[in-house]
């Protein structure tokens, strides 16, 4: 008797606009650690990781590079362990007012058209542009 061969993994294709979300997503993250340059709350310049302030899930703040700071990867990681700790932390870096606009602002339910993501990634192409030149 021979062993079944292995079953062959079935990969999703990602539609159009999944792609385009994920280049969206990168080029937020390169325009934000590009701005910072460094760690906003540490200085650090190692493992730099792009944090967002209001959650990603609210699409209008989603590609929006104020809704961003710049972390290392050690000040990032206690997020998942002591959320109130973190959000104390985002908020000594932006203080509460912006903080607390920011949520006010941002928490919306929004679904962006393919057109709308479109001119937001050639947008975020020339902030990014605009950053690496300064």
């Amino acid at each position: 008797m021979t062993a079944d061969p292995k079953p062959k993994r079935k990969y999703k294709h990602k539609t159009e606009r999944q792609k385009l979300d994920a280049d969206c997503l990168e080029l937020w993250s390169l325009c934000v650690r590009t701005r910072d340059k460094t760690c906003r709350n540490c200085n650090s310049d190692y493992l730099l990781q792009a944090h967002h302030i209001v959650q990603r899930t609210y699409k209008l703040s989603r590609y929006n590079t104020k809704n961003g700071l710049c972390l290392c990867k050690g000040c990032h990681f206690p997020e998942k362990f002591d959320f109130e700790g973190f959000r104390n932390m985002v908020i000594d870096i932006i203080g509460a007012a912006e903080y607390e606009a920011m949520q006010d602002i941002y928490r919306v339910k929004y679904k962006w058209s393919m057109d709308e993501l479109k001119t937001i990634k050639e947008e975020l192409k020339a902030e990014l542009r605009r950053l690496e030149g300064e």
